[in-house]
């Protein structure tokens, strides 16, 4: 193994997972994914030097906290209490604000050939949050399955959402464009501005309808400002760990599974190669403090938050 042989400076390191299908590639900066090379093919678009790494503002592979997606106007009331936070994506809270948990570094804990403990201590008041927030990530690798288990607790009741934001390009270069996508998700949250209008409607009959496989470069969602996706799904309610997503070029393909109850689909319109990767992040609702009817993003002293995400590669 050669975990933590490649240092990119300031404490930045990289560390490889390997099974018998899958070589993986983490880094303690973001608790992020750079790649995962399945015979030959490197199925994770991003960076992949330390310069290209501290260059991104695409959040490519990171574990994106302390609330992933959006919160309107930057504020949030809890408990009676409004909060204001970095506004870092137009008028709204994008990802954790200015210096979420994607661009610090994470303690390394555990480190073994097919497993990968990263730790964070995100301060009372990061990004304006209340509560000291400690989170755990480990990635697992077994066989042809990825998995990144998540949990974390608070001193003082506050928000968590954490997804981890990989984009996935199968080809292993070019676009994504040829990529058949399915979501197995009933119903969407509408935007207007990239902020859930608050109804959760029906796919039926509509271009966000991907339950049968569509080709992501002959798909555009109505209204899209990109030309893409960049839409919540709505995903089954029962319980436990289910298959979210299925993507396929015809040779290899990616099989999403997760606890959340929501799956954001990115065609990455505005990576600086459009569409080079479509990002599947599993997570709660956009915009959940605005929308109490959505599943509560609320973590509490008393609770620990913990979510999974698994990618197999066949």
């Amino acid at each position: 193994m050669q975990n933590g042989t490649q240092n990119w400076g300031e404490g930045v390191k990289t560390f490889s997972l390997v099974s018998s299908e899958l070589s993986v590639t983490l880094t303690n900066y973001g608790a992020r994914l750079l790649s995962v090379v399945k015979d030959g093919v490197d199925c994770v678009h991003g960076p992949k030097t330390g310069e290209e790494l501290k260059a991104d503002t695409c959040y490519c592979g990171a574990v994106c906290g302390r609330v992933a997606n959006r919160i309107a106007g930057g504020r949030f009331e809890l408990n009676g209490k409004e909060y204001a936070l970095a506004v870092n994506n137009g008028p709204n809270h994008l990802h954790g604000g200015n210096v979420g948990y994607s661009d610090v570094l994470w303690e390394v804990i555990e480190e073994t050939d097919t497993r990968l403990v990263l730790a964070l201590i995100s301060p009372d008041g990061d990004e304006g949050y209340p509560g000291e927030v400690r989170v755990q990530a480990t990635y697992t690798l077994e066989g042809n399955t990825l998995r990144l288990a998540m949990q974390a607790s608070t001193t003082a009741p506050t928000l968590l959402n954490l997804t981890n934001h990989a984009y996935w390009n199968l080809n292993g270069c070019g676009t994504m464009d040829d990529h058949m996508l399915q979501v197995n998700a009933s119903a969407y949250t509408p935007m207007i501005a990239n902020i859930p209008t608050g109804i959760i409607a029906p796919v039926a009959d509509t271009l966000y309808d991907l339950n049968s496989p569509a080709q992501l470069g002959a798909r555009n969602a109505p209204g899209a400002i990109a030309g893409g996706y960049d839409d919540n799904y709505v995903l089954p309610a029962y319980p436990g760990v289910k298959c979210a997503a299925v993507l396929t070029n015809g040779i290899r393909t990616l099989r999403v599974y997760t606890d959340a109850p929501g799956l954001q689909v990115y065609t990455g319109d505005y990576l600086p190669l459009k569409r080079g990767g479509v990002a599947l992040e599993a997570q709660n609702y956009p915009d959940s403090p605005h929308n109490p009817h959505f599943p509560s993003i609320v973590l509490q002293p008393r609770d620990t938050y913990c979510r999974t995400i698994c990618w197999e590669i066949s």
